[in-house]
């Protein structure tokens, strides 16, 4: 069965480069090992190609480079008849988004990129040069590889899930604190988020020059919490702080769920 295939190949290739078509199943059955594979196999070039090992192994049918930063566009060769739901695809981001994004692939779309099934995406949840897979779920392109993406700018890392600003923002009473942070798709900083960016980094320290309002709980009715300053001392501490009537100003921080 090899030697009449490897004859047609010879047959073929010495009049031009070309494929064929068999009627059945090709059966591979040579004493060795060398004796049972097909060579020479090029990059597939329309969806009914045949596809070497090296391009299985590179995802070269499914992965590219994505330009733009909220609406991008990936070029797949060779070009998808269809987006369908189960297509995967990996790419590669050219830039940090800033928010939400759509993703178009040759030419269809534009369709939302979403995490956690129906979430858009944070401003950084993309970073240029880190690989996304998605998968299409008829609708949206669903992201399946782990974001562990930058810190926005003025913001410091505290662990894998939390960024911190890294100074604090003109005085505003505990409720409008609240309201604006979550205004701009942040929150106000807790106890322990604020304590832990304080203690581990060194610089953090000489950026409080005040009480700041933090988002805990204050075992008391009425009173807020605030952190920063030793209450004896009135100089700049990570552990100490006091409360206050929550419509009295103060500054205060958000913080960015990652």
């Amino acid at each position: 069965m090899r030697s009449s295939i490897t004859a047609s190949v010879f047959a073929i290739s010495a009049l031009a480069f070309g494929q064929w078509q068999v009627p059945g199943n090709v059966v591979l059955n040579g004493a060795s090992p060398d004796d049972r594979q097909v060579l020479g196999v090029g990059a597939p070039e329309t969806g009914t190609d045949g596809v070497n090992l090296a391009t299985v192994r590179t995802n070269a049918l499914t992965y590219a480079t994505a330009t733009g930063t909220s609406d991008l566009q990936v070029v797949l060769a060779p070009a998808l008849a269809a987006i369908t739901p189960g297509m995967r695809i990996t790419f590669s981001p050219s830039s940090v988004n800033p928010g939400p994004v759509t993703l178009s692939v040759n030419g269809s779309g534009p369709w939302p990129v979403r995490k956690n099934v129906n979430a858009e995406l944070d401003s950084a949840d993309l970073r240029a040069g880190r690989p996304v897979d998605v998968i299409f779920d008829g609708a949206a392109f669903q992201v399946t590889s782990q974001l562990y993406p930058g810190c926005p700018t003025g913001y410091e890392a505290v662990g894998t899930r939390v960024c911190v600003e890294s100074t604090p923002r003109d005085s505003l009473n505990w409720y409008a604190a609240v309201y604006t942070c979550a205004a701009e798709g942040k929150r106000l900083c807790g106890f322990s988020d604020w304590f832990q960016a304080c203690i581990q980094n060194a610089s953090f320290l000489g950026t409080v020059s005040s009480y700041e309002w933090v988002d805990e709980a204050a075992n008391s009715t009425n009173l807020a919490k605030l952190v920063g300053i030793n209450e004896f001392s009135l100089l700049p501490d990570c552990r100490d702080g006091g409360h206050r009537i929550p419509n009295v100003p103060h500054p205060y921080r958000c913080c960015y769920d990652r």
